[in-house]
């Protein structure tokens, strides 16, 4: 779910691609949310949609923002095992652990204004992202009637989106926090901070 500057040649038209690429890793996700329980599909569909697809998306459209080159890529070694992960787990412990290292968006940097705060913006955009979705879900879900259908939506979409950001925030590479506590730590403690609060709130 990171994003990984990438300096080598550009490698040409990837619309198409990316699309598929979004696609899979979207409904591999959405599978593991769910703990492959057909019933709670349709409230993973909303949480991955908001909590992945949004979160790649914002790296993406910083990284344009500044001038780069920038897609989403799907991680074969990673989907696979994710699945093998998840079905194992749910096999043997009726839960599923959830291995969310799919994909990233690929950068494209020829140049950098600053690398350590130029990637460091970049990296925070998705987890932000997931803290603004978690944050409102959290608010809306005080004013939904408990356990009817929408509070399982919404109250999913809170789960995913703030277990995402937080995940994405711890400081070990290739995750987003490596880079955003290397360009500034303080920025970096703070974003962790309210994503384990807010996950907390749950």
């Amino acid at each position: 779910m990171a994003y990984e500057p990438w300096k080598g040649a550009h490698r040409g038209s990837t619309g198409r691609r990316e699309l598929e690429d979004l696609l899979v890793s979207f409904l591999v996700l959405v599978l593991l949310f769910s703990n492959f329980d057909p019933y709670a599909v349709p409230y993973s569909v909303v949480a991955v949609l908001t909590a992945f697809v949004f979160h790649e998306l914002a790296h993406r459209w910083v990284a344009r923002r500044y001038g780069y080159r920038a897609y989403y890529k799907r991680w074969d070694t990673g989907i696979l095992l994710a699945l093998l992960v998840g079905i194992t787990t749910r096999l043997l412990t009726g839960t599923v652990w959830i291995f969310a290292a799919l994909g990233a968006v690929q950068v494209y940097a020829p140049y950098a204004y600053d690398e350590r705060e130029t990637f460091g913006k970049i990296a925070l955009a998705g987890p932000l992202v997931n803290i603004a979705v978690g944050a409102a879900a959290l608010v809306t879900l005080r004013a939904v009637i408990p356990f009817t259908p929408l509070w399982w939506v919404v109250e999913t979409t809170a789960t995913v989106n703030l277990w995402l950001a937080f995940f994405n925030l711890l400081p070990f590479p290739p995750l987003d926090g490596s880079k955003v506590v290397r360009w500034n730590a303080g920025v970096w403690a703070v974003s962790i901070g309210v994503s384990y609060l807010l996950f907390r709130l749950l």
